[in-house]
């Protein structure tokens, strides 16, 4: 059962290969995203990998990933990841990214606290994720949601970019 957002002008559903086209247009609406990442243009496959990529050993059992949808039927967001990963009770964020129409409005804040909230009533212990050394606005946007940096990656490739990636990690409250 996915979460929701208590608010009238957006809902939450769980995004299966049904929504590919509505993915792969919300990630070419998003083209600043994989400009900063890596360095180019949206893959044409890139609502195809959000959908079926899992971190090595891992199964599709393990992912989740959650679209925000406008009434309209329009999806405006999405959040993905894997449950129990790095380790045990710890949910990692893959993606977070919101169309550039709702940016700027507080939906970021929403999703991520009811999103932790979510997670912790799954089990969750703390919330997890990575984010690449050319994203400044994200990485800000995540230490001012509580996440604190656990480690800083050595340089990978993205696309065309070479970036490190700052891991951050946001302990859940218990209950």
């Amino acid at each position: 059962m996915p979460f929701t957002l208590d608010h009238p002008d957006f809902s939450i559903t769980p995004i299966d290969s049904a929504h590919t086209e509505q993915l792969q247009a919300l990630f070419e609406r998003c083209a600043d995203y994989a400009l900063i990442v890596e360095g180019g243009a949206v893959s044409p496959h890139a609502a195809q990998e959000a959908l079926q990529e899992t971190p090595p050993g891992r199964s599709l059992a393990d992912k989740y990933l959650f679209g925000v949808w406008q009434p309209q039927a329009q999806l405006v967001g999405v959040l993905e990841g894997m449950r129990d990963y790095p380790e045990e009770s710890i949910y990692w964020i893959g993606l977070m990214m919101l169309d550039p129409a709702v940016r700027g409005q507080g939906l970021g804040l929403r999703l991520v606290q009811r999103f932790g909230a979510w997670a912790q009533a799954q089990g969750a212990t703390a919330l997890m994720l990575g984010v690449v050394a050319d994203n400044h606005p994200a990485f800000a946007f995540w230490q001012r949601q509580g996440f604190e940096l656990v480690r800083v990656s050595e340089p990978r490739t993205f696309g065309k970019k070479v970036q490190t990636v700052s891991v951050l990690r946001k302990a859940l409250p218990a209950d």
